[in-house]
């Protein structure tokens, strides 16, 4: 996980390698995201629309997933995380879709 802003400085300590705190905070970001986008597309109220998301969001967790050439223990663990979050986000919407 490069990023610009920290790799391209100069006379300070570069680490190319972040920290376990630095991807913690970077995972619980993108949950957030992910999850209030979710809530907010669902909240729309468009079934067959969120069915189609639903479908591709877990698609494209299955081809990421084998790009990353995760083992199967991974991959299920990644799958069902994000089952996890596209069921909160649901929850979270409107309740037609509960």
């Amino acid at each position: 996980m490069l990023t610009t802003h920290r790799d391209c400085k100069q006379h300070v300590k570069r680490n190319a390698i972040p920290s376990l705190g630095e991807i913690e905070g970077r995972v619980a970001v993108l949950e957030i995201v992910a999850q209030s986008a979710l809530t907010h597309v669902f909240d729309e109220g468009e079934v067959d629309i969120d069915a189609a998301l639903l479908a591709q969001i877990r698609r494209a967790m299955h081809h990421k997933c084998k790009d990353l050439k995760l083992d199967g223990e991974d991959t299920a663990s990644a799958l069902l995380y994000a089952e996890e979050l596209i069921e909160a986000a649901v929850k979270a919407s409107h309740p037609i879709h509960q």
